[in-house]
């Protein structure tokens, strides 16, 4: 039996003979030109107000309450209360932001899903790295890994702060701890950061070389600080692991500057392998206490969750893998 459609096809009332079928509602149309207005109205609640949210969408403050008021209108709801310098979400807006949030994403994937069919690495790649390592090292990496895409820009930012990948539009960041855990991440482990004891042979024929840890609470470290105290250094020994605190007449929170002092003969200090590789193989720079070495930490790289990693993320991570494979060396 034939089926009709009365009102036009997807609405109007749908007959299968003389059978009526209930007329389905129309949705309120929410198209394409509603996307600035929902971009408008989530960056004004992440950022606290239109001039925040102005500046990160590139419009005026005008222009941002603009967008909002007009989403307001066509949905027929308040979704943001205003003052002067803030705004808040009403119970509506709580609602509606959420949704937006996903609503947005999926939109993000889609145009994504358009650009992945294009294997070229290209647009802003921002990366987040600790200072000391983003300077010895990933800085290079990164310039290297531009050269071999020229169709990516990169920013890189170098400090020791712990940036919100999502929140401050990050890429990737490569971080140095123990272990991660973010949910939020995908992690991927480069390799250890190898930690050396060392010592130049001038502070070691003034005040000898210690054969202990223990030994260490007699001689001059140079300490790292971070906060307002020294961190405790941690050995792996044949009896398990030791957390020793020591003392000396200087301390930084900064490897470049406790390496300086090392290589002058300042004392002994605990500092990343990958910094002071070159001066064991030297010469200038001696380990010490091999049977006990000290305990260090992980370089991850991670990035956020997304269904579609856009390729300057996937192709700037193997060459990650790749780069630090080579100079996380162990040290003489």
């Amino acid at each position: 039996m034939p089926i009709s459609c009365a009102g036009g096809a997807g609405l109007g009332t749908w007959s299968r003979g003389t059978t009526p079928v209930p007329q389905r509602k129309k949705p309120n149309p929410l198209l394409f030109d509603e996307v600035m207005p929902l971009h408008a109205f989530v960056r004004a609640v992440e950022d606290g107000g239109f001039s925040a949210a102005a500046r990160r969408l590139g419009l005026t403050p005008s222009a941002v309450s603009k967008q909002v008021a007009h989403l307001e209108s066509r949905l027929g709801a308040r979704l943001l209360q205003r003052t002067t310098h803030h705004v808040s979400l009403t119970e509506a807006g709580s609602v509606f932001y959420a949704h937006c949030r996903r609503v947005l994403a999926e939109l993000e994937d889609a145009a994504l899903s358009v650009t992945a069919l294009d294997e070229t690495p290209r647009g802003l790649l921002r990366i987040a790295a600790p200072a000391v390592l983003g300077e010895v090292h990933v800085g290079a990496m990164a310039a290297a890994f531009q050269a071999a895409h020229p169709e990516v820009r990169v920013d890189l930012d170098a400090s020791d702060r712990l940036v919100d990948l999502v929140e401050e539009g990050f890429d990737v960041a490569i971080r140095i701890a123990d272990a991660l855990e973010d949910s939020t991440l995908v992690v991927r482990r480069l390799g250890p950061e190898q930690r050396v004891l060392c010592a130049s042979p001038a502070y070691l024929q003034r005040r000898g070389t210690p054969r202990t840890p223990d030994a260490l609470l007699e001689h001059d470290c140079l300490t790292f600080k971070r906060g307002h105290s020294p961190m405790a250094w941690r050995f792996e020994g044949p009896e398990g692991r030791q957390s020793l605190r020591v003392s000396g007449p200087f301390q930084s929170n900064n490897n470049l500057i406790l390496r300086q002092a090392v290589l002058q003969g300042r004392g002994i200090a605990n500092l990343p392998g990958y910094l002071v590789l070159d001066d064991l193989r030297a010469g200038t720079l001696v380990t010490l206490l091999p049977e006990a070495p000290v305990a260090g930490r992980g370089i991850f790289l991670v990035h956020p969750h997304r269904r579609l990693v856009p390729a300057k993320v996937r192709a700037f991570t193997e060459f990650c893998v790749q780069a630090f494979a080579r100079f996380l060396q162990p040290p003489p």
